[in-house]
């Protein structure tokens, strides 16, 4: 049964990235910050992931995990959030660096858009070349289809190369020593 509460709300999957600081902890104070918003409720959270960084120029490695959430705002209202939670937990996105945490919209129920100004994607439009992405994601939703790709997220991650970037789930006291 759909309370009141969630009739007509969208679910929606955020990547969750940090590789500076206390990396699980930044990734859980922007989980509270994003559901501590009346529009969002939070669902679950994947395990934690340990990555190789990937596009940057960094021997930091980040901490990953993909977020399942449902929310009565769009995907430009819910992108405009997540860039306020990465700028006020000190994300300065002007260059591809190091950084305290990074939330990307991946996924929106029932939402399709490419804006010719490169602003808004949904889905993401690199998701399916991501082990950081699909990994954690297969857990919450293996059979989720992603209509660009015409494929599952399952199917996703079973296409990618297995050796690189080196990504490894963390146990649950690796996750306990990170904070």
């Amino acid at each position: 049964m759909v309370s009141d509460r969630t009739h007509g709300w969208k679910k929606a999957y955020i990547g969750l990235g940090a590789n500076l600081g206390n990396r699980i902890e930044n990734c859980l104070k922007a989980l509270g910050l994003l559901s501590a918003q009346p529009e969002i409720d939070f669902l679950r959270c994947s395990q934690w992931y340990e990555t190789e960084p990937v596009d940057i120029n960094t021997s930091k490695w980040f901490i990953n995990a993909v977020a399942e959430i449902i929310t009565a705002l769009g995907p430009q209202n819910l992108l405009s959030n997540l860039l306020k939670i990465e700028n006020a937990m000190g994300r300065d996105r002007k260059e591809k660096e190091d950084r305290p945490i990074d939330l990307d919209l991946l996924f929106m129920e029932g939402v399709l858009i490419r804006t010719s100004n490169q602003q808004i994607y949904v889905p993401h439009p690199r998701l399916s070349t991501r082990r950081f992405v699909l990994a954690p994601w297969a857990e919450l939703a293996p059979n989720l289809l992603l209509i660009p790709w015409n494929k599952t997220v399952s199917e996703l991650l079973a296409e990618l190369p297995q050796d690189r970037p080196e990504i490894r789930k963390l146990n649950q006291k690796e996750t306990q020593g990170d904070r």
